[in-house]
């Protein structure tokens, strides 16, 4: 019907009309100076900040509940356990290792220096085994003396030795039987040597090696090696200058035995000790006596 139908308006006019007023009112709202918020929005905001600070309040309390446990841990990590009840625990000291053993220190004797114990004429002898190695410049601090190792008529001396031994010689034979390795590093005519065997002996019944060791006023100690070739001997040793002697004597047997006899003396300048080494008796055989190997002073 024509009355009730008029011509159709576009959707751009309708959509013109119904913003018209929106757009008057946004206008207005520009000119206008910014007024407060509507009590409903800044209601909402607070709301909003408070929800924000308690949220941040829970994380600075969750953030220090933790870091006081890693503290508490570590403390607990570090620190001693606690002393058992009525038990004290000792406060540790500081700790010194100990030191490591060490070797007794050598006693020297100068060849030349102080006496050493000065005192009354004294005189003592001892027997000891033999060792199987023997130094003579370990014993033989001031003097010694070897014989043997070149012919019968041979003797080695310390090279620097005070000249305390005496010797008066006589018939020997040279032998090398001994059980002791002799060696020293000190010597003249040999300057060195690595444990030799050799000796001089004399044989039959009564036959005497006969040596002397000067007096200093100080203490004295003589090791003298000696053996005996079937046979039975006997060791005297007296100071010249009076006294009681010292003897050992050595029972007669088959075979070849060897002895040290140390001796401790001491005897003014001018007087000496005296030894003695004799073959009391001998088997019968045809190389049976004594013999004589070395002699150390220190």
């Amino acid at each position: 019907m024509a009355g009730r139908h008029t011509a159709p308006e576009s959707l751009r006019t309708r959509l013109a009309g119904l913003a018209g007023p929106f757009a008057v009112r946004l206008r207005g709202a520009s000119a206008r100076p910014v007024t407060a918020r509507p009590a409903s929005e800044t209601g909402a905001i607070r709301v909003a900040a408070a929800r924000a600070r308690r949220r941040r309040r829970r994380t600075v309390l969750a953030t220090v509940a933790l870091t006081a446990s890693v503290v508490a841990l570590a403390y607990s990590a570090r620190s001693p356990a606690p002393p058992e009840s009525g038990r004290a625990v000792p406060a540790a000291g500081p700790t010194t290792p100990a030191p490591a053993p060490t070797a007794a220190p050598p006693t020297v004797v100068p060849v030349t220096g102080d006496p050493v114990l000065p005192g009354d004429p004294l005189l003592g002898v001892d027997q000891q085994p033999v060792p199987p190695a023997v130094s003579l410049t370990l014993l033989g601090t001031r003097d010694w003396r070897h014989w043997g190792g070149a012919g019968a008529d041979s003797v080695q001396r310390k090279q620097r030795g005070t000249g305390e031994i005496e010797d008066p010689g006589g018939d020997r034979l040279e032998h090398n039987a001994g059980v002791s390795g002799l060696s020293w590093t000190d010597g003249t005519p040999t300057a060195r040597q690595e444990g030799t065997r050799t000796g001089v002996f004399q044989r039959g019944a009564g036959k005497t090696f006969t040596l002397g060791v000067a007096g200093s006023g100080d203490l004295r100690t003589v090791r003298l090696f000696v053996g005996v070739f079937s046979a039975g001997a006997r060791l005297d040793v007296s100071l010249s200058g009076g006294g009681d002697p010292a003897v050992r004597e050595v029972a007669m047997a088959q075979g070849d035995r060897f002895y040290q006899y140390v001796v401790h003396f001491r005897a003014p300048r001018g007087q000496r000790l005296l030894i003695t080494w004799r073959a009391l008796a001998v088997t019968g055989g045809q190389n049976d006596g004594v013999s004589l190997e070395a002699i150390t002073v220190s």
